[in-house]
């Protein structure tokens, strides 16, 4: 761990997670079932109350996010551009059980780029993302297709959330 990382860091980190999954306390509260209080969360955000490596693996079990990402240095990475394209990451990760052999290498190079965009970003509520210009031209490349190939075969495939113009 970097010397840099102080308690003040990991507290904001704790705060900006559970904010960027649209979570109050008591909600962090009812997915813990009751094991981790609102209350101690929030003194956990604010730096009033030590972490211990146990609770942050809790935590980070929890939030579903790598524990590494609660020590992380990485700032937050949205720049000003406008969102182009939103995905829903729980259909591509439902369909990708019932995907045909041809469309097995596209999906599989598509969960890929989304998950790194997820922690590039560090956007762990694994529910939708949107995709910028940027990002949809990588996945043109990766997948060996035109852009408007791309978000046909998005469509179709039914994890298109959304197209903005």
């Amino acid at each position: 761990m970097n010397p840099e990382i102080t308690s003040a860091h990991v507290a904001a980190r704790l705060r900006a997670i559970r904010r960027a999954r649209s979570l109050s306390l008591s909600q962090v509260e009812e997915l813990s079932s009751g094991r981790l209080k609102a209350v101690v969360l929030g003194s956990y955000e604010r730096g009033s109350r030590n972490l211990t490596i146990k609770r942050a693996l809790e935590i980070a079990e929890i939030y579903r996010i790598p524990i590494s990402e609660l020590f992380s240095e990485k700032r937050n990475a949205i720049s000003g551009e406008l969102p182009r394209i939103m995905l829903d990451i729980r259909a591509l990760q439902r369909r990708e059980a019932f995907i045909a052999k041809d469309e097995l290498r596209q999906r599989s190079v598509l969960s890929q780029m989304i998950r790194n965009i997820c922690e590039y970003r560090q956007d762990w509520n694994g529910e939708v993302i949107t995709l910028r210009s940027s990002d949809l031209e990588t996945i043109s490349l990766l997948m060996n297709l035109d852009k408007a190939s791309v978000i046909d075969w998005l469509t179709e495939s039914s994890i298109l959330l959304r197209k903005r113009s």
